[in-house]
């Protein structure tokens, strides 16, 4: 109704962002007890890994969550590396064989495992510690913080409208094979960034909107960070400028899957 107020709310911490930093965080204000919530805009968890490799510290993180037996029986296993170097006449040759982690370092080792199921990982941990659940199809709009109330513990300075979109608008935008295939690539860098145009679109059919009061904001909306352009913070250098590529050799993994 024109006219009508906002719902609000408060919560300790918001979340925004669902990817690995997101849920890592929600994690961890899960088993502290804090009082939060996590907001995604996509509909739908990650189709197409793109952070799919893990190094040996951040699987002594999931380790500490409980969850670490989970992830060493389903990943592979990285073992050693091979550098290819060009020769004295100019061709590419394998150059060096090393261990992909340290020895000594860590009683883990590399892991590499689909992002879809580190994100189910921190999923079923963070429902077992507590009744934070990621609230898909929303987004922030707008953010503001009340200075004055920053130093107080019992205040909650921070002041964000949240979007609430319809299931088109929050359903990505996918490239494929007759429009089956699903390139997952709503969450990549490589990505164009649709958030503006979301909201424009949204505010167009006035779609429904609330009011949180936080203690604190955790922006883990990705490179193109709608969180770090309130705040006036600038992305510094190209986030594309470097591609990895690899070669997934089955001699250097332990997997079961076939090759």
């Amino acid at each position: 109704m024109p006219g009508a107020s906002l719902p609000e709310s408060k919560t300790d911490v918001l979340i925004v962002g669902a990817g690995p930093a997101g849920l890592m965080s929600a994690t961890w204000m899960a088993h502290l007890g804090v009082k939060a919530r996590i907001v995604d805009k996509r509909n739908a968890k990650i189709f197409a890994g793109q952070a799919d490799g893990l190094q040996c510290r951040s699987i002594e993180i999931f380790d500490s969550f409980g969850f670490a037996d989970r992830l060493w029986k389903e990943a592979n296993h990285m073992l050693e590396v091979r550098m290819w170097n060009p020769d004295k006449d100019g061709n590419i040759k394998r150059s060096e064989i090393i261990p992909d982690t340290p020895p000594g370092i860590s009683r883990f080792t590399e892991c590499v495992i689909h992002q879809g199921r580190i994100e189910r990982f921190f999923l079923d941990n963070i429902k077992e510690y507590s009744d934070i659940e990621v609230e898909r199809g929303v987004m922030p709009e707008s953010l503001s913080v009340d200075e004055s109330k920053v130093d107080d513990p019992d205040a909650y300075p921070i002041t964000v409208h949240l979007r609430h979109l319809t299931e088109e608008e929050a359903t990505p935008v996918q490239q494929g094979v007759n429009g089956v295939t699903s390139d997952g690539l709503f969450r990549s860098n490589l990505a164009e960034d649709d958030t503006d145009e979301l909201l424009k679109r949204s505010r167009e059919k006035e779609g429904t909107t609330e009011i949180v009061h936080a203690k604190y904001m955790i922006g883990c909306d990705g490179a193109h960070s709608w969180t770090r352009r309130q705040i006036g913070a600038v992305l510094e250098g190209e986030p594309t400028d470097y591609v990895w590529g690899g070669e997934l050799l089955l001699l250097l993994i332990l997997t079961k899957q076939p090759c």
